[in-house]
């Protein structure tokens, strides 16, 4: 196999004729893992958005009594269709990885043959990364968030201005370590890295190629999210058109003085599963072409780091 260091055009042309060959694969492959959790979480969304809404019939007597318990039966079935869905999305990206590197490699598989490693070992694998990368993201950011709110609270305007400092400081850091580590994924499931090693080895390939790597992945990104801008505007207005219609209904209502809480609960009870449809279809969308981008460029870094029998590519000298 001889893959050369591509230039722009060429990762777009890559990307786009990656697309062309393996749609039908990976409609397939995120229909059946991405599918079905984003249905349960449309459900969850809309048991718990009716249950909230629910709230609209009690009076004022029960409404503080009933908030609380409405509120976290809420967020527990949000949670629950959230964690399916995390799953569903991780099953889903490792099989159009491993097809996507298939065929970039020139072993075409099978959508059969990739549905097997979707919930396979590099499943848990990348799972384990993420919630690693959630809590130390989380921590870096949450320090100072932590000092603001101190800040605030004890009056210090001191600790304050110290949080928004380390803040300003530290989302930079963030964004250094998530551009170093967002070959997590073709690293475990092409090269079976473990839980940490991939960590290590999606450093090596960003190493010498960090802004490009930043800029190349903001432009697809951009470009992914501009193309299903088109598709999902129109389908949201659809789908969320009770809503919408009970929204405007209730606030027609304003000029009687208070909102009537029969048009509440049906804007609420409207939205849920709306919502989580909408979500469930970007999401599909996305998660069958946005790893294929990172793929083409992760075969890419590969070539410029001499691993495919060419010379390394120098890394660009500092401008002086």
């Amino acid at each position: 196999m001889t893959i050369s260091p591509m230039s722009l055009g060429d990762l777009f042309d890559r990307w786009f004729k990656l697309i062309g060959k393996t749609w039908l694969r990976n409609l397939i492959l995120s229909g059946i893992t991405l599918g079905p959790a984003a249905l349960v979480l449309a459900v969850c969304m809309d048991i718990g958005f009716s249950q909230m809404g629910a709230l609209a019939d009690f009076d004022a007597a029960d409404a503080e009594s009933g908030f609380y318990p409405a509120l976290f039966e809420f967020l527990a079935w949000l949670l629950l269709g959230l964690v399916l869905f995390f799953l569903g999305t991780i099953g889903a990206m490792v099989a159009i990885t491993k097809v996507s590197c298939a065929e970039m490699s020139g072993q075409p598989l099978s959508w059969q043959e990739a549905l097997q490693s979707a919930f396979a070992v590099p499943f848990f694998r990348i799972v384990a990364q993420y919630i690693l990368m959630g809590i130390g993201f989380g921590i870096l950011v949450g320090i100072p968030y932590g000092l603001i709110a101190a800040g605030i609270a004890a009056e210090s305007v001191g600790l304050g201005l110290f949080g928004g400092l380390l803040l300003m400081a530290l989302i930079p850091g963030v964004i250094y370590l998530a551009i170093n580590f967002a070959f997590l994924v073709p690293a475990t499931v092409w090269e079976s890295e473990t839980t940490i090693g991939a960590f290590s080895r999606s450093w090596d390939l960003v190493r010498g190629n960090w802004w490009r790597t930043l800029g190349i992945l903001i432009l697809m990104s951009l470009v992914v999210s501009f193309a299903i801008s088109i598709i999902m505007t129109p389908l949201s207005l659809i789908a969320l058109w009770g809503f919408f219609q009970s929204y405007f209904e209730m606030l027609g209502s304003l000029g009687d003085g208070e909102p009537d809480p029969a048009i509440a609960r049906d804007m609420l009870a409207s939205f849920g599963f709306a919502f989580g449809l909408v979500n469930a279809v970007s999401s599909l969308a996305q998660v069958m072409v946005a790893p294929l981008y990172t793929v083409v460029m992760y075969f890419d870094l590969r070539a410029r780091n001499g691993e495919f029998g060419q010379p390394a590519t120098p890394a660009p000298a500092p401008i002086r």
